[in-house]
């Protein structure tokens, strides 16, 4: 391999007439770094084209009998790789993975689910050691660490197909923490070498969510309900009837129990699972399952209570979480219910996993109650990915990381070359404007009539903002309670449409109020979250306004993080160790989201229009922080409120037709 063969095989494989400078620099840059074993974090503004500039190496580097990882974060970003990557023509094995819940279960003819398929041992649909299959086909062999199992090539079903085809693919396509979870089983027959994880900026969030344990007694107790009224008798179910509490459900099913069992304790010890079907050697079938649930109930029931007495977002000392469920049965009767009923997940099985789960944290782990949940997150999660990454080239791209040195230490790249490339669009259509006067929206916890001040100054400056914008218009916001105060003070004063971005949302329900925007303007009322990933080109939108810097709430994990990173920092004998921590930190995390933010506005060649910062922060202070520590490229202008409202419409009238 050479960089000169290279160079020809860039253009052969480069599917348009004119390759951008900025491509050419990221792709000669990941083949010195893979060539020479080492790692590398890019930088790549939207309009470079980074993922046909790492894509064109990734083929390169297969062909040369190198496998390689893509790491993505959606489906729909997987599904335009998998697109992309046989767009460019190949004889290579290449596969696509998804997490399990995505593929259909033939064998209880619902979405699959993880826990499930592991309880199921008797499942006809994956490999097995037999090696004809029960539709009379001769089952094809595939080996792994010696062992020799067979699959139907037309009945296994789809996660296993997927999965085996993972495992002896030259590229796999996959979700972070898909990844995260299958790692082991993927490389077993073929080495990972070469690892490219594309929107680099959200794989610590995806591996910290994979590796957090959540304990929610009402989700347990939700499944418990839920399966008790499924199996009990018709008499029953006119009382249940009558009741919407939980002590009323369940005081009914207290009473049957108690006239036909002599202890409700009894019942779960007389329960029989044969592999297909429960049954009781004691009492009637219904009776010992509902005595069963009733157990459970109970003691998950004093959990709960326990955790209500605990007090939100305070560190927790894991010794005093000592839960324990005494109940073997319920594992197969919930098997059995999802069987029956055909429900995609297993909510019991999950709770009682995460309960076992506590018994394994580290001292890395930060545990903390949050909505009448108790939560276990770890606080680093560079060991969990230097794990994964192995021996292999890591290189990581995104459009908006930010520092790069921190995010190297954070997603445990180590010593990583780096990668910025300039944006290709022109850098004069977009003005970015910081409020000499906004308001300072940080938020006050001993006034909350300061809050309730600063939010109605805000909401008179954004009024004024928008209509001198007069045009398509994205209002962020740091919480919907603020997003909530703007529409209520806006919705009567301006005659245009307002759209509001709601809690609660999913992806396509967001996805749709983006396009019905995007179709008819005005105006949208939205939060940082909802701002990754939209992409709005042209006159559909020519306005950005930034209500409030989304610094983010310090929760027991964030100030754990801070104080662990601040005592290193004092060891190694650094100054400002604690303003350090917060930089990498708070201000961090902060920093990348407004770049998210700015960058929903140029999304082409001919885009135009201004970004105005009301939070009088980034005027004061932020934003030079920013730019001093590169997550802004870009000048911005500093000028009043009332400057802005002369300035907007004639920078507008420069670009709109």
């Amino acid at each position: 391999m050479n960089i000169h063969e290279f160079k020809e095989y860039i253009h052969d494989k480069f599917p348009y007439y004119t390759i951008r400078p900025q491509q050419i620099k990221m792709m000669e840059k990941i083949f010195h770094c893979v060539s020479n074993g080492k790692n590398l974090v890019i930088e790549a503004p939207t309009g470079v084209g980074k993922t046909l500039s790492y894509l064109i190496p990734a083929l390169y580097f297969a062909e040369k009998g190198k496998r390689v990882m893509i790491l993505t974060e959606t489906i729909d970003q997987q599904e335009r790789i998998f697109e992309d990557l046989n767009s460019l023509k190949h004889n290579l094995k290449v596969s696509f993975m998804m997490g399990k819940g995505n593929f259909f279960c033939k064998s209880k003819g619902e979405k699959a689910n993880t826990l499930y398929c592991q309880l199921n041992k008797r499942c006809n649909y994956r490999p097995n050691k037999k090696p004809n299959c029960i539709c009379g086909t001769k089952k094809e062999p595939i080996t792994i660490d010696d062992i020799t199992k067979y699959y139907c090539p037309f009945c296994v079903c789809d996660y296993q197909k997927a999965k085996i085809e993972s495992t002896d693919a030259d590229v796999v396509i996959m979700n972070n923490s898909i990844y995260y979870y299958l790692k082991d089983e993927i490389d077993k027959k073929k080495k990972t070498e070469i690892i490219f994880c594309d929107e680099a900026h959200k794989l610590e969030g995806s591996i910290r969510n994979a590796a957090t344990i959540t304990i929610n007694p009402d989700i347990a107790i939700k499944r418990l309900r839920f399966m008790a009224y499924h199996y009990s008798p018709s008499k029953l179910k006119r009382y249940f009837e009558r009741t919407d509490s939980d002590e009323g459900f369940w005081t009914v099913v207290e009473d049957y129990v108690s006239k036909n069992a002599a202890t409700i304790k009894d019942c779960k010890n007389t329960l029989i699972f044969d592999g297909f079907k429960i049954t009781s050697w004691k009492f009637n079938e219904d009776v010992a399952i509902l005595g069963t649930l009733l157990d459970g109930y109970q003691q998950i029931k004093k959990i709960k209570q326990k955790i209500q007495g605990l007090q939100d977002n305070v560190e927790l000392d894991k010794k005093s979480l000592k839960f324990k469920i005494d109940n073997k049965a319920l594992i197969p009767l919930e098997l059995q219910f999802v069987t029956e009923r055909r429900i995609g997940d297993m909510a019991l099985m999950e709770f009682l996993n995460n309960l076992d789960g506590l018994k394994s944290i580290t001292n890395n782990f930060v545990v903390y109650k949050n909505n009448n949940s108790i939560l276990c997150e770890p606080v680093f999660v560079s060991s969990y990915l230097k794990r994964l990454y192995g021996d292999a080239s890591v290189i990581h791209c995104s459009a908006t990381i930010g520092d790069l040195g921190i995010h190297a230490l954070k997603t445990g790249m180590g010593s990583s070359e780096k990668l910025i490339l300039d944006s290709p669009f022109p850098k004069d259509r977009r003005k970015i404007i910081a409020l000499s006067d906004g308001e300072d929206m940080k938020f006050n916890y001993t006034s909350p009539l300061s809050n309730d001040l600063k939010r109605k100054k805000a909401n008179e400056n954004l009024l004024k903002l928008i209509k001198a914008c007069d045009g398509n218009t994205l209002v962020l916001f740091k919480s919907f309670g603020d997003l909530k105060s703007a529409y209520e003070y806006l919705v009567d004063r301006l005659n245009r449409r307002i759209y509001c971005y709601e809690p609660g949302m999913d992806g396509k329900e967001a996805k749709k109020l983006k396009e019905t925007f995007e179709k008819h303007g005005g105006i949208l009322l939205a939060t940082g979250r909802f701002a990754e990933g939209v992409d709005i080109p042209g006159d559909a939108l020519t306005s950005v306004i930034i209500d409030s810097l989304p610094f983010p709430v310090p929760t027991p994990l964030l100030k754990r993080e801070q104080n662990l990173l601040e005592d290193r920092l004092k060891l190694k004998g650094a100054k400002n160790a604690h303003w350090n921590a917060f930089l990498m930190t708070s201000f961090h995390i902060m920093a990348r989201t407004v770049i998210q933010m700015i960058g929903r506005l140029i999304r082409t060649e001919t885009d135009y229009g201004v970004v105005v910062i009301q939070d009088k922060r980034f005027s004061d202070w932020v934003g030079n922080e920013m730019i001093k520590r590169g997550y802004l490229k870009n000048r911005y202008d500093t000028m009043s409120l009332s400057m802005a409202v002369k300035h907007i419409p004639k920078f507008m009238s420069e670009y709109r037709e």
